[in-house]
């Protein structure tokens, strides 16, 4: 690690938007490069390392002057693509259960046919409670298939409120379905 780069941890936790600009030019498209090998995905590769300069800037203070800042935003930028593959996995084997356990008529009898009317019901009653601005972005996000970018500038809002009023709705989702996926995945798997 060189001086230069020693310089400009020291001016980032001082709160020096030179050095935080200086830094986001040198990197952003060398972390895009390296993000998208892992994410195959431009969007979503653009979103993971916005979310690493923002983590930087955001915890500058606890920034080490004597560790590399290069080897630091690559570390993030990996964790973070890693953290969506493993999410976007998760995501889809509960999707399989459920597209199988419901989809397929040839393996649902009628309690089966009821629990995912129940579901059904239970699902927009959850949704009808989220307050407006919460709703709106999830149903962008989740039925629309929009890009937590997309529905930022849609809606002239930060990438940041996008992902925060997700994950609000998420944690009202698994609070409220909680029971529904015990028992769906406890019969079928």
């Amino acid at each position: 690690m060189g001086i230069h780069e020693e310089d400009t941890i020291r001016r980032l936790k001082k709160g020096d938007d030179q050095a935080f600009e200086l830094l986001y030019h040198r990197y952003f498209r060398k972390l895009c490069a390296f993000t998208n090998k892992y994410l195959n995905d431009y969007e979503a590769t653009q979103e993971v390392v916005q979310e690493v300069f923002y983590s930087i800037w955001k915890n500058r203070a606890e920034l080490n002057a004597h560790k590399s800042i290069t080897a630091y935003l690559f570390q993030l930028a990996k964790n973070k693509s890693l953290n969506i593959i493993k999410h976007s996995q998760v995501e889809d084997k509960y999707l399989n259960v459920i597209k199988s356990a419901y989809l397929q008529g040839d393996f649902v009898d009628s309690h089966d046919s009821l629990l995912a009317k129940e579901i059904d019901i239970k699902t927009q009653e959850v949704i009808d409670s989220l307050p407006a601005q919460c709703r709106k972005i999830f149903l962008m996000s989740r039925h629309e298939g929009k890009k937590h970018k997309e529905i930022a500038e849609e809606l002239n809002i930060s990438v940041k409120t996008v992902e925060t009023q997700i994950g609000r709705a998420l944690k009202v989702f698994r609070k409220e379905l909680k029971e529904y996926l015990t028992t769906v995945l406890l019969t079928f798997i």
